[in-house]
């Protein structure tokens, strides 16, 4: 018999171990492959799930937020588009322009003309709110630098043209229409960008940002009041025109849209810009009706604060000092809530704002008599009052998801427009009233806004996160 060669045993043997390890291998894989198809979609569940949390949240914190950096560049841009369009609007609402085109251009050729230029700063607001939703489309379609080119144009042009008006219809046109709808491209644009920029310091960011306007409205009137008497009205409305320009450069040059935003601007139609199911979200609604509401009584401070300071017998000057002081104070209090907004959530920071605006009407001005209680409540009010218009993107963004956002804050611009009538709502109140203090209701009316608008910021606090979670 012939011996086995032992090599081929060997490699007979090799081969049964060699297929009895791809038999257990395969029985091995089959029956883990449910688990691992398990695992898979699991973490492709939670990752969604990462997502949408996220997206409530307002950001994909997936995305590299600076926090800084360039964003800083993105806050002075929109600071400076602050700066010239409230600013500017601020000098008006204060009749310093106003009154000085009554007494030196038509108080002597119209009839009730203070009464028709006061329609000047009406129509001012008015654009300003009504082109929002104009600079989402432009800015869907063309990107945000377009929509602060037209803005710095049109503002621009409407204050070089008013230097050359000399009837009524032309402050109309180029202070009103044409500087209104520029201030509100400016305004929409940037205040819509800057948070797109920042995660945790959002809060901060757009106070600072929205700090523009207290600035603006405490530095122009000082301004602009020598420019008038020194070089006329015509030179200042040159000289504003120059300064719009320089500043709304800065912030063509410096604000822009994050890339994951960009890459969308002119890819989408007409049909998609404005997303419409943000009318089905209660949360939003709740929102933009507490805002609403307590904004109600913003202006009434700022519009009859110097003519109760003239009825108790102040004089220009100190109610002057009333208004600038609380300006003054809306800058610091701006940059304040969005500081404790960081830390707390942004949207109980405003809801404690508000509250406190409510009590500063309540227990000071109901009682302020003198120009030192008066002084008091205008600093502390001052210091309160713009939380909302600080805090609007922050929350709107925390609110809706990004694909809704700009929506959104279109959507808030436009509700704006009904705050105005809170001035002309508490004057027809006042004027009900026969057995009243003078100027009563108009504090009563400012106190009962702030505190049903905090009611329901409340209500929306709790049906999102509860009463003391941080958002």
């Amino acid at each position: 018999m012939l011996n086995p060669d032992p090599s081929a045993i060997a490699a007979q043997e090799s081969s049964h171990e060699i297929s009895e390890c791809v038999s257990i291998a395969s029985s091995v894989t089959r029956k883990q492959a449910p688990s691992v198809a398990s695992t898979v979609l699991s973490k492709e569940k939670s990752n969604q799930e990462y997502e949408f949390k996220n997206d409530l949240e307002g950001v994909d914190e997936t995305e590299d937020l600076p926090d800084g950096g360039y964003g800083w560049f993105v806050v002075l841009g929109t600071f400076m588009t602050q700066f010239t369009s409230f600013g500017t609007s601020a000098c008006w609402g204060k009749c310093i322009l106003q009154d000085y085109l009554d007494v030196n251009m038509f108080q002597n050729k119209t009839t009730n003309s203070q009464f028709k230029l006061s329609f000047v700063g009406t129509l001012l607001e008015v654009c300003t709110t009504l082109c929002g939703p104009l600079a989402q489309i432009i800015s869907s379609q063309f990107g945000t630098k377009t929509v602060l080119i037209i803005g710095t144009i049109l503002a621009t042009l409407g204050l070089e043209l008013a230097s050359l008006g000399t009837e009524l219809w032309h402050f109309y046109l180029t202070v009103g229409v044409m500087f209104g709808c520029g201030a509100s491209l400016l305004f929409v644009t940037g205040m819509g960008t800057t948070p797109l920029w920042f995660n945790k310091r959002r809060g901060i960011a757009t106070g600072i940002a929205s700090g523009g306007t207290g600035i603006g409205g405490v530095i122009l009137p000082f301004v602009i009041t020598p420019l008038n008497e020194s070089l006329g009205i015509a030179w200042t409305f040159r000289i504003m025109g120059f300064i719009c320009l320089v500043c709304d450069v800065i912030a063509c040059v410096f604000v822009k849209d994050k890339v994951s935003v960009k890459k969308q601007a002119g890819e989408r139609s007409l049909k998609h810009i404005f997303d419409f199911s943000i009318l089905k979200d209660i949360n939003f609604l709740l929102w933009t009706c507490g805002s609403v509401i307590s904004s109600m009584g913003y202006f009434i401070p700022f519009f009859f604060l110097p003519a109760y300071a003239t009825y108790l017998g102040l004089s220009a000057s100190q109610s002057s000092a009333l208004i600038a002081v609380m300006s003054a104070c809306s800058f610091i209090g701006r940059i304040l809530v969005g500081y404790i907004g960081d830390r707390i959530g942004r949207l109980n920071a405003n809801i404690i704002f508000t509250f406190c605006c409510s009590l500063t009407n309540f227990l000071i001005w109901t009682f302020a008599y003198s120009y030192g209680s008066l002084m008091a409540y205008s600093a502390l009010f001052g210091l309160f009052c713009a939380s909302y218009f600080s805090m609007m993107t922050t929350i709107t963004a925390a609110i809706l998801s990004p694909e809704q956002y700009r929506t959104g804050v279109s959507t808030l611009l436009l509700s704006n427009t009904v705050s105005v009538l809170g001035i002309t709502i508490a004057g027809a109140v006042e004027a009900s009233l026969k057995n009243t203090e003078p100027y009563f209701s108009y504090k009563m009316f400012t106190g009962v806004v702030y505190l049903v608008g905090g009611i329901i910021l409340v209500a929306l606090k709790i049906r999102i996160k509860g009463l003391f979670a941080k958002f």
